[in-house]
C-alpha cells in the first residue's frame, strides 16, 4: 500500500509536470504568434511609410518619363484669320483694281525643352518642384483656306495661282503670329498644365511609389 501510495505521488507529480510544460508551451506559442503578428504588422507599417516619401528616390526616373510625355508638340491650337489683299494690276494682268478676301484656319504646334537643363524634378519640404522653360512654336503653321471672296469689276482669270500667292504671303505672317502665341499667358499655362500632369502621371507610374505630393510647377 505504501510503494502505491508513494507511486501515485509520483505519478501525481508528474501529471502537473506535463500539465504546466504543456501549459507553459502553449503560452509561449502565443506569445510567439503575437510577437510575430506586431513583427508583421510593423514591417507592413514600415513598408507603407516607405512608399508614401518613396517618390523622392524616384524624381529622376520620373523625369525622363515625364519628358518621354511630352515630346514635341505638346500644345497644338488653331485660329482663324482673315487676308485682304489689293492685287496689284501690273502684276497679275488686271484692267482694274481687285481686292481679294482670303479666310485660313491656322493650327500651331508649341514644344517644350525636355532636355535636362530644359525640365527639371527637385523635392521640396513639401511636395516636389517642376520647373520647365517656356514654350516655343515647333515647326511650321498649317495653314488652310476657308473660303475666299473677289471684290471689283476686272475678271480674275487664274484665281487659284492667285489664291497659292497669297497663301505663300500669309504663311510667313504666321510664323509670327505663332512666336507671338507662345508668349501669351494662357498658352504658356496651358503648356505648364500638360507638363504638371506628365510629372504627375510619372510619378505615380514609379515602383514602390504610393503617394504622390504635391507638384509646384514653374516656367523658367
Amino acid at each position: 500500500m505504501t510503494i502505491f501510495a508513494i507511486a501515485g505521488g509520483i505519478l501525481s507529480t508528474l501529471m502537473v509536470y506535463v500539465v504546466m510544460k504543456v501549459s507553459q508551451f502553449g503560452q509561449n506559442q502565443a506569445m510567439s504568434d503575437q510577437l510575430l503578428k506586431v513583427e508583421t504588422e510593423r514591417a507592413t507599417a514600415k513598408k507603407t511609410m516607405l512608399g508614401y516619401t518613396h517618390y523622392a528616390k524616384c524624381l529622376e526616373a520620373s523625369r525622363q518619363t515625364a519628358a518621354d510625355a511630352l515630346r514635341s508638340p505638346v500644345v497644338i491650337l488653331t485660329r482663324e484669320y482673315t487676308q485682304v489683299e489689293l492685287l496689284n494690276r501690273d502684276t497679275y494682268h488686271l484692267q482694274a483694281d481687285v481686292t481679294v478676301v482670303v479666310k485660313y484656319a491656322v493650327e500651331f504646334a508649341f514644344a517644350l525643352d525636355v532636355s535636362p537643363a530644359g525640365l527639371a524634378l527637385s523635392e521640396l519640404a513639401n511636395g516636389v518642384s517642376l520647373k520647365v522653360t517656356r514654350p516655343t512654336l515647333a515647326g511650321e503653321p498649317k495653314v488652310k483656306t476657308l473660303s475666299s471672296q473677289v471684290i471689283g469689276h476686272a475678271d480674275l482669270r487664274d484665281k487659284s495661282g492667285v489664291l497659292a500667292d497669297l497663301q505663300a504671303q500669309f504663311v510667313q505672317l504666321a510664323r509670327g503670329y505663332g512666336t507671338a502665341m507662345s508668349t501669351e499667358e494662357a498658352v504658356r499655362n496651358l503648356c505648364k498644365l500638360k507638363a504638371l500632369e506628365a510629372a504627375r502621371d510619372a510619378l505615380a507610374a514609379q515602383p514602390g511609389v504610393r503617394h504622390v505630393p504635391a507638384v509646384f510647377a514653374e516656367l523658367r
